[in-house]
């Protein structure tokens, strides 16, 4: 891994972790979801530290070099997070629907009640 790729990794991983503790303080972002970007930050600082272990499997993996190594594992991490926020989002939307049901229907019963008065 070159040095240019590891001081990248190093400043992007410590504006990560800045930039989601200033959201966390003004209450943008919940802790329990800026956990996932801390210790996100956390892997490509570890890794740009130590990429002995880096070198290993991308050895392992078969793959051609270690940034390319460093950019697979980036996406394959960033592809789960995103199919566990649209599995979150389907959620949401299920609930959504169902409190707009349930308040179509009482203001459907007070509209019935109104012109029975």
């Amino acid at each position: 891994m070159t040095i240019t790729l590891r001081i990248i990794l190093i400043i992007g991983s410590l504006l990560t972790t800045y930039y989601v503790a200033r959201k966390v303080r003004k209450g943008q972002i919940e802790i329990n979801h800026s956990l996932f970007w801390v210790l996100f930050s956390l892997f490509l600082l570890l890794t740009s530290i130590f990429p002995q272990y880096l070198e290993f499997l991308t050895h392992l993996a078969g793959v051609y070099s270690m940034s390319n190594m460093v950019f697979l594992i980036i996406i394959f991490v960033l592809l789960i997070k995103l199919f566990l926020n649209s599995i979150t989002m389907s959620k949401l939307e299920g609930k959504i629907e169902s409190i707009v049901q349930e308040i179509a229907l009482k203001e459907l019963e007070d509209e019935k009640n109104d012109r029975k008065k």
